[in-house]
């Protein structure tokens, strides 16, 4: 099943690690599509890429996620844009790093990680 696991990332996931942590150490805004299973509203997002890791689960190793502040495009929540937004990163179609950096800090950024991953890999420094 590991071995799945890894096989199925490899030919699914558009948003490398190498990418999205380059991204993050950076500070670039990217695109990306994201067609996620259970989002209603599948399409472009911009982002500003702030955190990957690991997400919390009861049982198994988690999935890789980026933490996010949604700037504007597609979205299942149009009341709460922009905002943040975790997304699985084998949902990503597109991850196109836009070069553009961004400076702000958003509200509520916590720089010491994500309470909502188990395991985090990289944190925007700001």
């Amino acid at each position: 099943m590991k071995l799945y696991n890894t096989v199925r990332e490899l030919i699914l996931e558009v948003a490398n690690r190498d990418e999205v942590m380059k991204a993050i150490r950076n500070r670039n805004l990217v695109s990306i599509y994201y067609a996620g299973d259970t989002t209603n509203n599948p399409g472009w997002r911009t982002i500003e890429p702030v955190c990957f890791g690991l997400s919390r689960t009861k049982n198994g190793p988690g999935n890789p996620v980026v933490r996010a502040w949604q700037k504007d495009g597609a979205t299942d929540r149009p009341n709460t844009m922009p905002g943040w937004r975790l997304f699985r990163t084998d949902r990503i179609r597109n991850f196109d790093n836009l070069y553009d950096s961004f400076d702000e800090v958003r509200p509520n950024y916590n720089p010491n990680g994500d309470k909502t991953m188990k395991t985090v890999y990289i944190n925007a420094k700001f």
